[in-house]
């Protein structure tokens, strides 16, 4: 009788959980705004998780410390891949900063080839940046695929010709 009133107490309890993972959402100006802002690490550094997609090895959700750079985050996931467009590097806030912006286009090439920063925007808590690959580079990979297919075609015909 007892362990029925415990498993009862336990699923009351679940239900009142939230069901995200434990995330706590609100909302602000029609934009849903997590509850994980920033954290420390066990020496007492402010961190905060960031999102990186697209044209880069490692892509996903990482945790960075405060005050990172570009160049410093792009570092950690292993850099731009080739093809990369460096030009048109987005970058999207979870909400408005102080300038009431939520995104971002980024030029990166002054960096690559002299090392000039001024081009960097703050990255702040839940941004996502998101790296385009060159539409070069998207061609030449469907090249690939285009005549492995007309490489089947060709095979097929020389096999029908041989019967």
């Amino acid at each position: 009788m007892k362990t029925k009133y415990l498993f009862l107490k336990f699923i009351f309890i679940s239900m009142l959980l939230p069901q995200d993972g434990g995330v706590i959402s609100n909302t602000s100006n029609n934009h849903t705004i997590s509850s994980e802002r920033y954290q420390t690490d066990s020496d007492g550094n402010i961190m905060m998780y960031v999102n990186i997609w697209g044209a880069v090895p490692v892509p996903g959700r990482k945790l960075v410390y405060d005050g990172i750079d570009m160049a410093t985050l792009l570092s950690m996931v292993g850099g731009p891949r080739q093809g990369a467009n460096m030009r048109r590097v987005q970058l999207f806030r979870e909400v408005p900063d102080s300038n009431n912006k939520l995104s971002y286009e980024i030029d990166l090439t002054p960096f690559i080839i002299s090392g000039d920063r001024s081009s960097f925007v703050k990255i702040k808590p839940n941004d996502t940046i998101l790296i385009h690959r060159t539409t070069t580079s998207l061609i030449i990979e469907q090249v690939g695929t285009f005549n492995t297919i007309l490489s089947l075609f060709n095979l097929y015909f020389i096999i029908r010709q041989s019967f």
